[in-house]
């Protein structure tokens, strides 16, 4: 595993190029950022919408769409579950009609914090994972920043099409990644990449040619060095593009969640967040406005807000994008398969 240390190039951007980046506002100027982090009573019990139809099994007949849908319209799905730590996880969605995203995310019972491996070269992975990036050697055996384990959920069938995702990627990472003092706290990365295009190994694509702007959100720039090589069912290698002005950490503050876009060959290839452990044991709730891109290069409709939260009465963590927005007529790019 340790050719993957040759392979990452995130580690070239250091704090300096980052606290230097064009335009970086301090914490307090986070614009249309949105960010609430409370104890869980206080927030879900106001926030929580209408009851759905056709409810599966008893145990997760309390799981509600954070946005009310109409009554007996909207279906809730699971896709497949994996295991995290000593817990479990699994992909889900809200679809309304059955034309129309409400909600897609991930569920994580509680007690995927525990158990979960910290050193690549002398742990196991969690089964049905593996560490895709592992930079332990004979000479350092030490875990390191970049250190990643992963593993891929499918998504419930109903809402592939939709969503033009199949596959999610769920990535652990116990030392966090580059940049340092950025983003080098222990956490989950949730990638929720397009069928097509699906990224590449040629790390010259990872930055040319540019990703149109068209495809991103005003402010999100393709960071420098940010390519990973990447091999999973789900996901190739890509790059990250991300808004340091909404982002705290690059200003000094504190990291605890994110929004991305990843990219390959001058497309936007799908979404990514961040979620770190920090929040996680808070039991807190993160909340995000994401402004749209004019374009998307993988699908017609995309997600206006992100929430991470810990669901009580289930005792999981869920990662939700929702709020999904039609793109005007004529700007959803061509990636889409149908």
């Amino acid at each position: 595993m340790q050719g993957w240390a040759t392979k990452m190039e995130w580690n070239r951007l250091t704090p300096m190029k980052i606290s230097r980046l064009p335009g970086t506002r301090p914490f307090l100027a986070l614009g249309a950022l949105a960010l609430t982090v409370a104890s869980a009573g206080s927030v879900l019990g106001g926030m929580i919408g209408a009851p759905v139809a056709a409810q599966p099994a008893a145990k997760t007949t309390s799981l509600q769409p954070i946005e009310g849908c109409q009554a007996g319209s909207c279906t809730l799905n699971f896709g497949s579950t994996a295991q995290m730590g000593n817990g479990t996880m699994k992909a889900y969605a809200f679809v309304q009609s059955g034309k129309q995203i409400k909600e897609i995310g991930v569920l994580m019972d509680a007690k995927v914090l525990e158990g979960l491996p910290q050193n690549c070269g002398s742990e196991k992975p969690t089964a049905g994972a593996k560490w895709l990036i592992c930079q332990a050697t004979d000479k350092n055996p030490k875990g390191q920043m970049n250190d990643t384990m992963v593993t891929t959920l499918a998504m419930p069938k109903n809402v592939v099409d939709l969503a033009n995702i199949d596959k999610l990627d769920i990535s652990w990472l116990p030392f966090g990644h580059a940049p340092e003092k950025v983003w080098d706290k222990p956490q989950f990365d949730v990638h929720f990449p397009f069928r097509n295009p699906t990224g590449g190994q040629d790390s010259n694509k990872f930055y040319a040619p540019q990703v149109p702007t068209s495809q991103l959100p005003s402010g999100y720039m393709v960071l420098p060095g940010s390519g990973f090589h990447w091999d999973t069912e789900a996901l190739q290698g890509h790059s990250h593009a991300a808004d340091p002005k909404q982002s705290p950490e690059f200003a000094g503050g504190p990291f605890l969640a994110n929004f991305l876009y990843i990219a390959y060959n001058g497309r936007a290839i799908g979404y990514e967040v961040y979620a770190s452990t920090q929040l996680l044991n808070s039991k807190g709730i993160y909340n995000r406005n994401l402004d749209l891109p004019e374009q998307s290069a993988g699908t017609k409709n995309v997600p206006s807000k992100l929430r991470i939260s810990y669901e009580p009465q289930l005792n999981a963590y869920r990662v939700s994008l929702y709020a999904y927005k039609a793109l005007p007529e004529g700007n959803q790019g061509t990636g889409h398969k149908h």
